[in-house]
């Protein structure tokens, strides 16, 4: 392994324990300690249960409707399985889950690579638009306080540009952009029904939601409480934090984010714990479901190695 490689895999574990240890160094960590109670654990691992597999189901569902081999719906229980194969690869780098999923959509319903990644970097620009519209939504709402018609207004102007960008990649028409546009990569959006593309739009919000829903439980467990569009405007930009592929799984980065964000609301060392429960009880929910269904990996190895000997 080349030295630039080896830097590039382990800056995400350097960043993760210096923001981890530089956190833990400002405040007291027996205090944070104290504040992980049985009550609290004991509340908070049922929703991230429930979070776990309404998540995996929501992702299952996304890939049968933007996946349809050879004309046939592709089976809910193979998708949850793949996507749940590429949870341990998404805790140590978002692009390693990206390729892994990619990778057995091409394997297991023989998807092109190009159309493989198309549809898994569909799902990735609509989940980051999700939480770029919480983000921005939700911080106007909380800085400005204007009324319901302008809220409304704000909404409308956030999906109309939405659908603009949608109707410029089916539709073409600019020119010196077309190239991009007839790009493999935006097959999926060119040539996916504008009704699986809405179905899909709402399953990720859906996907969104349940994610605020889990983490309000895990803030309201530590008896934090956050007023619902500051929850929905910090949880958003929290998340754009973590995904930063900077760190692994988020861990430091989403702390430190969580900190600043909900401070005002509770004691930081409260909030630090509440943090580091989420973080820690998604990761533990994750990292299970993604040993169990590691073996769709070696699955398709066996079958790739099969087939050239053959």
């Amino acid at each position: 392994m080349s030295l630039r490689r080896a830097l590039r895999w382990s800056l995400p574990v350097g960043v993760s324990t210096a923001i981890l240890a530089f956190l833990l160094a400002r405040f007291d960590l027996a205090a944070v300690a104290a504040q992980l109670t049985g009550r609290r654990v004991g509340f908070l691992a049922p929703a991230l249960l429930v979070y776990g597999a309404v998540s995996l189901w929501i992702e299952a569902v996304t890939l049968r409707r933007l996946v349809v081999p050879e004309g046939r719906p592709l089976p809910l229980g193979i998708a949850a399985r793949m996507k749940a194969a590429t949870y341990l690869l998404n805790l140590l780098h978002y692009a390693l889950g990206a390729v892994g999923l990619a990778t057995l959509l091409r394997r297991r319903v023989a998807l092109p690579l190009a159309e493989a990644s198309g549809v898994v970097l569909l799902v990735s620009v609509l989940d980051l638009a999700v939480v770029v519209s919480l983000a921005a939504l939700g911080g106007l709402l909380v800085a400005t306080r204007q009324p319901l018609a302008v809220q409304g207004g704000l909404v409308a102007g956030l999906v109309g540009g939405g659908l603009i960008g949608l109707v410029w990649i089916r539709r073409g028409g600019l020119g010196l952009l077309e190239r991009l546009r007839a790009h493999p990569l935006l097959r999926v959006v060119r040539e996916t029904p504008l009704r699986v593309l809405s179905e899909v739009a709402v399953l990720r919000v859906l996907f969104a939601a349940v994610f605020v829903v889990t983490a309000g439980a895990a803030l309201a467990s530590f008896g934090i409480r956050v007023p619902v569009a500051e929850l929905v405007a910090g949880l958003a930009m929290a998340a754009l934090v973590a995904a930063l592929p900077i760190a692994v799984a988020g861990l430091g980065t989403s702390q430190a984010a969580f900190v600043v964000l909900f401070r005002r609301w509770a004691d930081p060392q409260v909030v630090l714990a509440a943090s580091l429960a989420l973080s820690a009880g998604i990761i533990l929910v994750r990292a299970g479901l993604g040993l169990a269904f590691a073996h769709e990996f070696t699955r398709e190895a066996l079958r790739a190695r099969g087939e050239q000997e053959a």
